[in-house]
């Protein structure tokens, strides 16, 4: 059987999408390998229930390498929200692993494959491929629970707003406003809040939430989120994988792009006419966020061509498609 080590993290900094991604990854291989993980976040366990979860205590080079031995690896899948350049120089001292890279900013790392789901070309640029390597980009391989496109329908949606809020201090901080004033922005409609299993203090957010008439989850699995989104008027979002999720499941969305690197993506889609964009600078306004809010829900007209936009951008049939590569050359 193959022997596949997985390099992921699953911390509250860089959010749960990478880890996420890999995990539903493997359920959709036609073969299971023998997994190892190696990586930081208690949260890994949770992903990886059935695979050795190796913590990250020390210099990745040594670690690795040790557990290359130790397992026997035949491949290296890498989901990093940068690369490592440690991680790499091991690479390159032992050639005889498949390398298969899960990124979304382009890279110069020596890869046999490479999936990079997001929309924007400028990021699709890998120059240091190994001979015969490839490098699958684009909306069609976006990383996303094939659930998403599955729960997309065409029928009135009538249940709560839900706002779902991703990693990183200034999300968590958008997710506390949320939590005070999502409830009274969303009337008439029901308001649910749904964070990460690495989100600071859930109770406390948690707490507001109900305080203020709402209902706060953390850790929702991905069939329930697009169960969620299907029956949202609108979405209240940060940027990230979840905006991809809620356009496969045609939700109309706002979307904060709380990161620096997740501006451009959130813009392409909004000058597509897929999303409205809160905007990175203002994003976190309360009175831009109820305005636009307000305003989506009383134009059915504009949501339904966001409904109808986002699905044609991203079908939701990536992961599929990245999984069917993955198996390639991992020889499954």
């Amino acid at each position: 059987m193959t022997s596949l080590i997985i390099r992921v993290d699953a911390l509250h900094e860089t959010g749960l999408a990478h880890v996420a991604r890999c995990s539903r990854l493997l359920d959709l291989l036609p073969q299971r390998p023998t997994v190892h993980v190696l990586g930081q976040g208690e949260s890994l366990k949770d992903f990886f229930p059935h695979d050795k979860v190796v913590p990250l205590k020390g210099p990745v080079d040594v670690f690795l390498k040790a557990l290359v031995i130790e397992t026997e690896a035949d491949a290296v899948l890498v989901d990093e929200p940068k690369p490592d350049p440690l991680l790499w120089q091991a690479l390159e001292a032992m050639p005889q692993l498949k390398r298969v890279m899960i990124d979304d900013f382009g890279s110069d790392a020596p890869a046999d494959l490479v999936i990079n789901g997001t929309v924007i070309s400028d990021y699709h640029v890998y120059p240091g491929l190994r001979e015969g390597g490839q490098a699958l980009c684009g909306g069609d391989y976006s990383l996303i629970a094939p659930v998403f496109a599955k729960s997309r329908h065409d029928e009135a949606r009538k249940g709560p707003v839900v706002a779902i809020c991703g990693g990183g201090e200034r999300a968590a901080d958008w997710a506390m406003m949320l939590a005070e004033h999502g409830p009274a922005l969303a009337k008439p409609h029901p308001f649910i809040l749904i964070v990460g299993a690495s989100f600071p203090d859930f109770e406390s957010l948690r707490q507001m939430a109900v305080y203020n008439g709402g209902i706060a989850k953390q850790a929702v699995p991905a069939h329930q989120i697009a169960s969620h989104l299907a029956r949202a008027p609108v979405a209240i979002m940060t940027g990230g994988m979840v905006v991809y999720e809620a356009l496969a499941a045609g939700t109309p969305a706002l979307v904060f792009p709380q990161l620096e690197n997740l501006k451009p993506e959130i813009e392409w889609f909004a000058e597509h006419g897929a999303l409205i964009n809160l905007g990175h600078d203002a994003g976190d306004d309360l009175k831009q966020l109820s305005a636009q809010l307000h305003g989506l829900l009383k134009n059915d007209k504009k949501a339904q061509a966001l409904r109808q936009k986002g699905p044609e951008l991203i079908d939701g049939l990536g992961m599929n498609r990245a999984a069917e590569a993955i198996s390639q050359v991992l020889e499954l």
